[in-house]
């Protein structure tokens, strides 16, 4: 088992920056493992939609165009990064791991957390109810279905309406 190691599922969300938050306040801090899970795309066509609305401009594109699966993991750890910066603001002793899987996030997760062995899974939850919670699948419920470990799954915000 990692020495009083946390690790933190981060997906870049609203929702995973709230949880991370949520975790300092609550559980306190101390060693973290940011990690951010991540796919592949499987076909150029995919990944050639996907990526010219997020593409960034001339440069992305070249960096792209010569190595897509290296831009991919670029992308993937430079997600990661943001997570642990956010987690070390709040106090954290974060690094930053990006965990490239050929299966959903879920199972990506599940091994990782499996191999590792933290003494704690922190992640937040898309807040989909009802058809499109259901659609969707749940990585945190999927998550803590799967892993021998305590997972603190944290709420979205409450959002305050305005007046």
């Amino acid at each position: 088992m990692s020495e009083g190691r946390i690790v933190i599922a981060y997906d870049g969300s609203e929702n995973a920056r709230h949880a991370i938050a949520v975790a300092a306040a609550e559980i306190g801090t101390g060693p973290a493992t940011v990690v951010h899970a991540w796919e592949p795309l499987s076909s150029a066509s995919s990944r050639l939609a996907v990526y010219a609305m997020i593409a960034g401009g001339p440069e992305q594109e070249r960096a792209w165009e010569r190595d897509p699966l290296a831009w991919e993991r670029d992308q993937a750890q430079a997600k990661a990064e943001e997570g642990a910066a956010l987690a070390r603001e709040l106090g954290f002793d974060a690094n930053a791991v990006a965990i490239e899987g050929e299966s959903p996030a879920v199972r990506t997760l599940v091994e990782y957390i499996d191999e590792q062995r933290p003494r704690l899974v922190v992640m937040g939850t898309r807040g989909l109810t009802g058809l499109s919670g259901f659609a969707a699948g749940s990585v945190s419920h999927g998550v803590a279905a799967h892993v021998h470990v305590p997972v603190f799954i944290v709420p979205p915000e409450e959002q305050t309406p305005a007046t």
